[in-house]
């Protein structure tokens, strides 16, 4: 369901591409309202374009702008700041320090959390209060370094491969296996809305399922079906998913 937010901000967006004489940039977005963004406008004949710092992020800003303009020319207003990671934290707890300082969660793009260092990616008009303000992690005092948005590296995504055995490629079967539960939460959890399949909401539980398809249950986070060809022999299925951690 759309709410008044996202309703506004489509129409903000479909007013940019009426009056669209210069590269208009926008926030950062989940890959849902990305897909919502493009139902919005694809129809239009005006070049977006979505970039999120790096090839692989999840989190994408947008970019409305006229024909006459390349879009290797754009000049994103994304910044990245780094921090080395010297103790044990983790995506959610960045976000939180963010959030206590007041900042809105879609002036902020990918949060990579690597082995060694942790990277923000944010929109350029927070550099200079990031730079006064990001001190600390969990009370614990960070060293932080600005990059220009070129200079933005990839992080590799962590997920642990899991090989569980289904009965049907049914969406009610295969979540709970995912993410351990009983087949009742799975119902609930559909009945609720929370449960994405491509990033639509699904509500069905008899939803079939396919190899390629990227699952998202909001509070346990998202997961990929890799295969889910190979048969046991009681005929059931042996899938093959990659659930991000």
């Amino acid at each position: 369901m759309t709410d008044k937010k996202d309703i506004f901000l489509l129409s903000r967006i479909a007013d940019a591409c009426d009056k669209n004489f210069e590269p208009r940039f926008f926030d950062f977005y989940d890959e849902v309202f990305q897909k919502k963004i493009v139902d919005t406008i694809k129809h239009s004949g005006v070049p977006y374009l979505f970039f999120g710092g790096h090839p692989d992020a999840e989190r994408k800003m947008l970019c409305v702008y006229p024909d006459y303009i390349s879009a290797e020319d754009l000049e994103w207003p994304i910044f990245a700041i780094e921090f080395e990671k010297t103790i044990p934290i983790d995506h959610r707890n960045v976000l939180g320090e963010l959030m206590h300082l007041g900042i809105t969660r879609e002036s902020i793009g990918d949060i990579d959390v690597g082995e060694d260092k942790v990277q923000i990616i944010a929109h350029q008009r927070l550099q200079d209060f990031l730079w006064i303000n990001l001190n600390q992690i969990k009370g614990r005092e960070i060293k932080t370094i600005i990059k220009d948005w070129k200079q933005i590296q990839s992080f590799e995504k962590n997920f642990k491969r899991l090989s569980v055995v289904v009965a049907s490629n049914r969406l009610d079967g295969i979540i709970n296996k995912i993410w351990g539960f009983s087949r009742q939460n799975s119902l609930v959890f559909i009945k609720q809305g929370k449960v994405r399949v491509n990033y639509t909401e699904i509500n069905k539980n008899d939803f079939r399922l396919k190899s390629g398809d990227v699952i998202s249950l909001r509070g346990k986070g998202k997961a990929k079906i890799i295969g889910m060809d190979e048969r046991t022999k009681k005929g059931n299925i042996r899938l093959e998913v990659d659930r991000y951690i």
